[in-house]
């Protein structure tokens, strides 16, 4: 009875340790693309300070012209679901890998592979 228990734990360990890697594949599948989604929130960022930003637009663009606030609008909302996108992807990233990792190294319990403390 006692060998089925630890073949019944070596399959979860096993089961684990696939869940793990699979979840660290999928956390480094989600990294360009949350480093794509920062760069197009950046782009949006950058196109609302030239179209929208006066102290920008004075200062650095030497333009004293009032701006487009229908455009502006549309940019800010952008600009918000730009970093809504970028945030859940980060915290996909995060989570997947920290869950992955957290499948993939042993810990002291459920370790059969380690020997019995004593021998």
């Amino acid at each position: 009875m006692r060998e089925g228990a630890i073949i019944l734990v070596g399959d979860d360990l096993d089961n684990d340790l696939k869940i793990g890697f699979v979840l660290i594949g999928c956390s480094l599948l989600l990294f360009p693309m949350m480093m794509d989604l920062m760069q197009e929130h950046d782009d949006v960022v950058r196109e609302y300070e030239r179209e929208c930003d006066m102290d920008y637009r004075f200062l650095v663009l030497d333009i004293l012209e009032a701006p487009d606030w229908a455009l502006c609008n549309e940019l800010e909302q952008e600009k918000s679901q730009r970093v809504s996108y970028f945030l859940g992807s980060l915290a996909l990233f995060v989570l997947s890998g920290l869950g992955g990792l957290v499948m993939v190294l042993p810990y002291e319990e459920s370790d059969p592979r380690q020997p019995p403390l004593g021998r």
